[in-house]
């Protein structure tokens, strides 16, 4: 059903599909996408002046870590990789101070490994000549395929993290638009495969500790199925983009990360419209803690030029942010918490009681005599 009206069970099947596509597009048009890295990308390139070259280099560091202020970091140290003496001083670095450069959780098993990766590409590097633009020109020569098994065979990239490590790449105009979303993959495509279940109204094929009745076991007809959901849900969503300045972000990319996110809207404490964006939040606050507290001002600029004030924490001080009480709202009320800034159906009675102040201050600014950035 595509008629939605304030005081609806917004969990109900009928209108899961009318929410997730309203959900999946707000979330491009606010560039709310995990780790916010359609607007950071492209405005640390600008912030910085970066070259192609260092462009490249970016989205290399950003597919380890899946931090940017760690990238970041990182960048500063050696924004050109093809120097050995600044790509041995960003490694020191790093060593001398893994304590306070954290990775994204999705990569924290990986961050021993970060110096291997490093060389790894390197040596990639210098295949093609020693620049980056000609390893992934090559790559892109043999389109989406191409890039992927290019990706993919780096140290320390499988299935999720070489995903994510194009879409970097495909933000910074290096490679395509992804055209599988790889339903098939059992175990690496189980994230968004269940938020297809759950969109589809599929609930008994939902892989999840929730449901123990179903093994995972997927038949062919399960997986056509979906992909055709899939195919359907992406091409609605470009004809009602269709004109929109954001409109070339509608693709695979950007579906399976909505998917993944609105699959933990049904998960105890996981995730909501904005999260990442709320996670962002609390890494910058995590970082102003620490010996690189300078490098997270670049962020805050970022996010006072490119998001909408009610997706920044930093002016809402009432909003309790990353949170039980927020991440569970959905899941226990039906109702979405914050798409009802932009759009009004969407209204919350949470949104309410962060607008009448219900919840106090936050939690990281109790106690403090200024509240506001």
């Amino acid at each position: 059903m595509s008629d939605l009206r304030p005081g609806l069970d917004l969990r109900l099947p009928q209108y899961r599909r009318e929410v997730f596509l309203r959900f999946y597009l707000w979330t491009i048009r606010t560039k709310s996408s995990p780790g916010g890295v359609y607007f950071l990308l492209p405005w640390l390139s600008r912030r910085y002046g970066w070259t192609p070259e260092q462009e490249l280099w970016f989205a290399f560091l950003n597919g380890n870590t899946q931090h940017p202020v760690t990238s970041l970091v990182l960048h500063r140290a050696c924004p050109d990789p093809s120097g050995r003496a600044g790509v041995e001083g960003m490694l020191r670095l790093f060593a001398d101070n893994y304590g306070e450069l954290p990775f994204d959780t999705d990569r924290r098993h990986w961050k021993t490994h970060f110096p291997q990766a490093v060389e790894g590409y390197l040596a990639a590097v210098q295949r093609y000549g020693g620049t980056q633009a000609r390893l992934w020109s090559a790559a892109v020569a043999d389109g989406w395929q191409g890039s992927w098994k290019a990706a993919s065979s780096l140290y320390g990239f499988g299935r999720l993290s070489a995903f994510s490590y194009l879409e970097y790449l495909r933000i910074y105009g290096a490679a395509p638009e992804c055209t599988d979303l790889m339903l098939s993959d059992r175990s690496g495509s189980r994230s968004h495969r269940n938020g297809l279940c759950i969109v589809s109204g599929r609930d008994a094929l939902d892989w999840h500790l929730s449901n123990p009745g179903f093994d995972g076991q997927y038949s062919r007809e399960d997986i056509g199925e979906l992909e055709d959901y899939a195919a359907g849900l992406l091409s609605e969503a470009q004809q009602r983009a269709a004109g929109k300045t954001w409109a070339p972000d509608v693709g695979y990319f950007t579906l399976e990360s909505a998917l993944c996110t609105y699959k933990s809207w049904h998960r105890p404490n996981r995730r909501y419209p904005g999260v990442y964006l709320d996670m962002l939040y609390n890494r910058l606050r995590s970082y102003e803690a620490g010996r690189f507290a300078a490098l997270t001002e670049p962020f805050w600029e970022a996010r006072q030029q490119c998001l909408p004030a009610y997706l920044r924490l930093e002016d809402n001080p009432t909003d309790p942010g990353l949170s039980p009480v927020k991440q569970n709202w959905y899941r226990t009320t039906g109702e979405v918490p914050v798409l009802g800034y932009d759009d009004g159906v969407f209204w919350s009675s949470f949104d309410t009681s962060v607008r009448n102040g219900d919840y106090g201050l936050r939690r990281d600014l109790a106690g403090k005599r200024t509240v506001l950035r």
